[in-house]
């Protein structure tokens, strides 16, 4: 049955003027038609719902979550000790999580085991409504580099282009590089520094763009971030101590950034990952700051990623109080984040001919970012879902 929603003011994640009144008209899982309420659709066999007074954007995107072990507590050994099927229940639970606060693409991150593709895997044949996932297996690191409990080690050009290759045959989505380390165990340590050299990065991410895949880079220091930059990565991932100029080269070749500043806010709590963790999380969000108005400076494409620990309302809040508009931080949860990965011709705006992901929001979200966590209703792929009826 075709599908009508009708009277609510439009934000469509172009970044334009709101439209008062409009009417979407879905059919399947597509947007048949976008224009003015009663003007586009035979209501006589439509199902029609009026959402006068409401607010119709673009489903969310969240480009950076880790749905098997999100808000898992205790160390990085502790969370990849977890029995796998305990991660895929905990995956799924999460992604429902996300579904009910409107995002309806999420990109994994990666896995102990590349859990999150056998996640994916098991969402699809079970026929369960979730969020599209885009997965990454596993990151790649160096020996005993960062993250190395539950990612793939490699210290070669080639060792890393055979790496990425295997995930390449196992159907993941992104290939990851680990740009950067950091620490948490003493005081006087740096708080990061280089991971893995360039030419290692470019194996795997040439291979990578060969089979049509886009790729990402865990950095924190801006040596890390250049690095990752020159080796072909496509979105550097947190962009802690990014410089001016090494923003400038980001946006000069596209390289968009998915900088996930409510995970390291929320890491100032116990969560079991140990004192050093919470110690530094002040002096990182500092710098983060810096690096994040860099960015804004030199017109870097930002999207939304909420990591392990963050969360969308979070991530916009501090957005705004870091100098971000409203409707930036629309952009940044629809557009950017469909374009940063490759999907923008399916998802991300709201047009005719585009996949059918909406959210409908009881308030305004340009006059009162809080209006983003007011999900009344929730369009997955042409699909009717009421946030309040999931089971989480």
């Amino acid at each position: 049955m075709r599908l009508v929603l009708s009277g609510a003011t439009l934000i469509d994640g172009r970044g334009g003027r709101p439209i008062a009144n409009a009417e979407v008209v879905v059919e399947a899982d597509r947007i048949l038609a976008v224009g003015s309420a009663g003007d586009l659709a035979d209501r006589a066999e439509a199902n029609v719902i009026d959402l006068t007074g409401k607010y119709l954007l673009p489903g969310f995107i969240n480009a950076h979550d880790h749905l098997t072990t999100k808000r898992l507590r205790g160390s990085r050994t502790d969370r990849a000790a977890v029995d796998d099927a305990l991660m895929i229940t905990r995956g799924i639970q999460n992604a429902l999580v996300n579904l009910r606060e409107g995002i309806t693409t999420v990109r994994d991150a990666g896995a102990p085991r590349g859990l999150s593709l056998t996640l994916k895997s098991a969402i699809a044949r079970s026929g369960v409504v979730t969020p599209r996932i885009l997965a990454v297996a596993q990151g790649l690191t160096e020996t005993a580099g960062y993250a190395h409990e539950i990612f793939v080690e490699v210290d070669t050009p080639l060792e890393a282009k055979k790496a990425a290759g295997a995930m390449i045959k196992r159907g993941a989505d992104f290939i990851k590089c680990m740009a950067s380390i950091e620490w948490g165990l003493a005081e006087g340590k740096p708080l990061s520094t280089v991971n893995m050299d360039v030419a290692t990065m470019r194996a795997a991410f040439d291979l990578a763009h060969h089979h049509g895949r886009r790729c990402m880079a865990h950095a924190l220091c801006d040596e890390a971030i250049a690095n990752a930059v020159d080796a072909g990565a496509d979105t550097i991932e947190h962009g802690v101590f990014l410089s001016a100029s090494t923003a400038r080269k980001m946006a000069k070749r596209g390289v968009g950034l998915v900088p996930t500043l409510s995970g390291y806010k929320e890491l100032r709590n116990d969560w079991g990952r140990g004192q050093g963790i919470m110690r530094d999380s002040a002096k990182i969000v500092e710098q983060h700051q810096v690096g994040f108005r860099h960015a804004l400076e030199a017109g870097v494409t930002l999207a939304f990623g909420s990591d392990s620990l963050g969360s969308l309302l979070d991530e916009c809040r501090t957005m705004q109080e870091w100098r971000v508009t409203p409707m930036q931080c629309i952009e940044a949860i629809t557009r950017n984040a469909a374009m940063l990965l490759g999907i923008d011709d399916q998802v991300g705006i709201i047009a005719a001919e585009r996949v059918a992901d909406l959210v409908v929001l009881d308030a305004n979200p340009i006059s009162n970012i809080a209006a983003l966590g007011e999900v009344e209703l929730v369009v997955k792929a042409g699909r009717l879902i009421d946030p309040a009826m999931l089971p989480v």
